[in-house]
Order: structure tokens, then C-alpha cells, then sequence
């Protein structure tokens, strides 16, 4: 017995250079368990482990230990390197000398289901995903109780060995996106990634696109809705939010509580947000342009009063929107980093001290302080975190290009976006659905396939595709170069 525990735990001490407190446990001369014991749940590992070896009078094969095991799930293990990942996740080894099995005993630390911290409604359920995706797959399958909802399980990573699963409906999805999704992600056999935001940008057709091209959500309904709908639900053990994709740039200024209202409220709200799409991009270069260039557009009335404003403001229409643009996204930016409370209080007063300051200093004008205020509230309106953050980087170079060209400018930058987002897809389905008609061939280039990942790309080669994506040639093909 000794000699074969020893041997055990010289290997184990090779592996880990004896920094892991790895319990071995001898049942037998010839049969020893393995585990580590802040992962394991005792009591499983006592009454379904311990105790059936230990009635164990001869040697036991493979087969044997896999039948005397009463755990759900036991699997056979051919070496110690098969069986160390899974120890790492609370599963015990069960070593003889010529065979192992490897049962699952996990009681990893996770939390209890709650609901949507981020993504928060009046209407309809309260439950927010897990960072356990066992808890996640379980809330998706008890929401859609049908056996057309497929789960496929894939792995990658050198060191974390992140177990991913792809949840969809094989009644209602596009093979071709499932195709997609696993070709790319077979591609990560070497990346190790810390959750679902990562993974999302290294799967995505152009990651040289300042545009989200899925979805992150972190509300179990929104999935569930995406499943009946055709879409992909992708999620990272480790991480609280799901992917969904493949998507269009309509669906990241639809709420969930959309659905729960009436048409009538419903489409009242969608209008909301596009009109507050539209404020937020095109308010503040309207100022500028119609103030450096296009006097005669303004009302006589309204110019008086714009006129009495800026009497004592120094700079120009362009660096004095600039300024107060950047103030505000620093008023922003400390108060999402300072605790809840403080941030609060630090974006209220801030703002307020700040923009009475700018304008008694004579740095702004009280009108050009509405404006801004309105365009940030119009971002704020959008649904998606990383749709409103886009929202708020396309005003920069849209204010530029008001000063120094006026309309014209404001009219070229809204062409060159326009383009760049007919020529982007999701998962090869076209990404601005509404004027980009799907390919009713329904065949991918090899290209939308298998992208470049984003871990693997330097920023040079992601800002010329992201310039390329402006190409005026084969607007209508949907592909993006490498």
C-alpha cells in the first residue's frame, strides 16, 4: 500500500511542485482517492466513494468501479493527465495501478440566482444567469422544455480549460451559424479567455469594427426568446452573461418589456429610442454646424438668444462642444468607477457645480449645456451598454467634421457609417438587416467562416479591416477582408 501511495504522490508532487494540498486518501494495497478538499463536496465523497471501496474484498477493474460509484457521473480515465483537469474542478480520482475513474463530487463556490443587476424591467421574470453554467443551462432548459433544444459541449484554453456549451433550437436555427460558431471557436484551442466578453470579440466576423456584433445579456427571458427566435445562446463556465447571436443592429435597441406591453405602449417606446438614436449622434454637430456655417437655418428669435449666450465664451462652436463633450464622459466615467453611492452623488453635483462653473467662467453657453445634456441622455436610452458607449465614439468624429465642413461633413460621416454597417454580418447573416437583404444562396465565404481572432491580431491589422469594412466595391456581398 505504501509503495503505490507513494508513487501517486511523487507524480501528483511533479505536476504540482507541491503548492496544491492534494488529499490522498488509501482504501486498499492497490486503490487510492484523490481529490482536492476545498473542492469536493464531503459528504458526497464519504457515502458515495469512501464507503462503497471500502466493502471492496478484490481488485476492481474499470468496469467494477464505475458500477460500485453511485455518483451521476463517473468517467474512465487512462492517466493522471486526463484525470487532473477534472480534480480541478472537484471531481475525485479513483487510481489503481492500471486503471482510473474520475467521479464527479464537485461543491464549487457559486452564487444563488438572483436577478438582473444591469438589464433591469418592471415586467416579466426576475432571474439573471450564474457564473455556474450548470445553474444557467438548468434556468434555459426549465424555460423551454423541449427536446429540439440542443446543448453541445466544447472546450479550449491551455490552463483554465473553459467549458463552453451551445444551446439552440435544431427546429429553428441556421446550421450554417452553428457551423460558424464551432469552426471559430476550435480556433482558440491555445487562448485562454476570462469570459464571455472576451470570447464575444475573438468569434466576431470583423473585430475591427467599432460596432457589437452580438449580443451580451445577462436576463434569462431574453435568451429564452432568442432560442424560439432562431438564435444561438452561447455560455462560458466562469461568466454571468450569455451571448446570443446571431443578431441584427435593430436588436440592440429592443428592451425585453417590449414584449410584455401592448403594441401600442411597445412601438411608442421603439420609436423612443430611435428618436433618441438620432439625438444623440446628430444634436451637438447640428449645433456646430449651424452655428460656424448655417446661420440663416436658425430662427431669428432663437438666434438672438444664442447670440447672448456665447457673448462671452472665447472658443470657436467646435472646440467649446468638444470640451464639454469630454467633460461629460469624465463626469461619466468617475462616477461608474466610485462606489454607487459616491457615484451618484459625484455625477449630480459634479455636474451641476461643473456646468454653472463652465458658464459663469465664460467657457460654454447655457444652451450648448442643454444640447450636450440631451445627447447624453439620448445614449443613455439605448438598451445596450456597448450599442450606447458606440454611440457616444461615432459624436467625436461627427462634431469634427460639422466644424470644419458643416452639413456636408455631418452627411459624409453618416454615409461612411451606413457602409460600414451594410458590409458587416453576424455569424454571416447580414448585420443591417433592415437594407442589407440576406444572400439567398446561403453559402459563407471562407472569410466570415473562420476570421481572424481578435487575441490574435494586432491593433494595426484590426483598424485596416475596420477601414477596408468602408470600401465602396461589393457593398451588396457581405464579406470582410482579412
Amino acid at each position: 500500500m505504501t509503495d503505490f501511495v507513494d508513487t501517486l504522490r511523487d507524480q501528483f508532487a511533479l505536476r504540482f511542485q507541491d503548492h496544491t494540498k492534494i488529499v490522498i486518501r488509501a482504501v486498499s494495497s492497490n486503490t487510492a482517492v484523490c481529490y482536492l478538499p476545498e473542492l469536493v463536496d464531503t459528504d458526497m465523497l464519504n457515502k458515495f466513494i469512501l464507503a462503497p471501496l471500502l466493502q471492496v474484498k478484490w481488485i476492481p477493474n474499470s468496469e467494477d468501479l464505475m458500477r460500485i460509484l453511485t455518483v451521476g457521473e463517473v468517467k474512465s480515465s487512462e492517466s493522471l493527465n486526463e484525470a487532473i483537469p477534472l480534480m480541478m474542478k472537484g471531481w475525485a480520482y479513483v487510481a489503481t495501478p492500471d486503471i482510473g475513474v474520475v467521479a464527479n463530487v464537485a461543491n464549487l463556490p457559486k452564487r444563488q440566482i438572483g436577478a438582473p443587476e444591469n438589464e433591469t424591467t418592471i415586467l416579466g421574470p426576475m432571474l439573471a444567469f450564474s457564473e455556474s453554467i450548470e445553474t444557467s443551462t438548468a434556468l434555459l432548459r426549465s424555460s423551454i422544455p423541449d427536446p429540439s433544444l440542443r446543448n453541445e459541449e466544447l472546450h479550449f484554453g491551455n490552463k483554465r480549460h473553459t467549458l463552453i456549451r451551445l444551446m439552440f433550437m435544431s427546429d429553428r436555427v441556421e446550421e450554417n451559424c452553428v457551423n460558424v460558431v464551432r469552426q471559430r471557436i476550435e480556433r482558440l484551442q491555445n487562448n485562454d479567455v476570462t469570459g464571455s466578453a472576451e470570447l464575444l470579440h475573438m468569434i466576431q466576423d470583423n473585430d475591427g469594427s467599432i460596432f457589437p456584433q452580438m449580443l451580451l445579456t445577462e436576463r434569462v427571458d431574453l435568451a429564452s426568446h432568442s432560442l424560439l427566435e432562431g438564435k444561438i445562446i452561447i455560455l462560458v463556465d466562469g461568466s454571468q452573461l450569455a451571448i446570443i447571436g446571431p443578431t441584427e443592429f435593430t436588436d440592440f435597441f429592443l428592451s425585453t418589456e417590449d414584449r410584455y406591453m401592448g403594441w401600442g405602449i411597445g412601438t411608442f417606446l421603439r420609436c423612443l429610442r430611435v428618436l433618441a438614436l438620432f439625438i444623440s449622434v446628430y444634436l451637438t454637430p447640428a449645433y456646430v454646424a449651424a452655428l460656424t456655417f448655417h446661420y440663416e437655418i436658425i430662427p431669428s428669435s432663437l438666434l438672438v438668444s444664442l447670440i447672448e449666450s456665447r457673448s462671452k465664451v472665447p472658443f470657436p462652436p467646435l472646440f467649446e462642444t468638444l470640451i464639454l463633450e469630454i467633460t461629460m464622459e469624465l463626469l461619466r466615467e468617475a462616477g461608474a468607477r466610485l462606489p454607487t453611492k459616491v457615484g451618484q452623488t459625484m455625477g449630480i453635483v459634479g455636474g451641476i457645480v461643473i456646468g454653472q462653473a463652465a458658464v459663469q467662467a465664460g467657457f460654454t453657453s447655457n444652451i450648448l449645456i442643454m444640447l450636450v445634456a440631451l445627447a447624453a441622455l439620448g445614449s443613455f436610452a439605448t438598451p445596450n451598454y456597448f450599442m450606447s458607449s458606440t454611440l457616444r465614439l461615432v459624436r467625436y468624429p461627427m462634431v469634427i467634421l460639422a466644424g470644419f465642413w458643416g452639413s456636408i461633413g455631418i452627411v459624409f460621416m453618416s454615409l461612411l457609417v451606413v457602409i460600414h454597417l451594410i458590409r458587416q454580418t453576424s455569424l454571416g447573416q447580414p448585420y443591417f438587416y433592415a437594407i442589407h437583404p440576406k444572400d439567398q444562396s446561403n453559402t459563407l465565404s471562407q472569410d466570415i467562416l473562420m476570421p481572424e481572432p481578435m487575441g490574435l491580431t494586432s491593433t494595426g491589422h484590426s483598424i485596416r479591416k475596420f477601414i477596408k469594412s468602408f470600401r465602396l466595391s461589393s457593398l451588396w456581398t457581405g464579406d470582410v477582408d482579412n
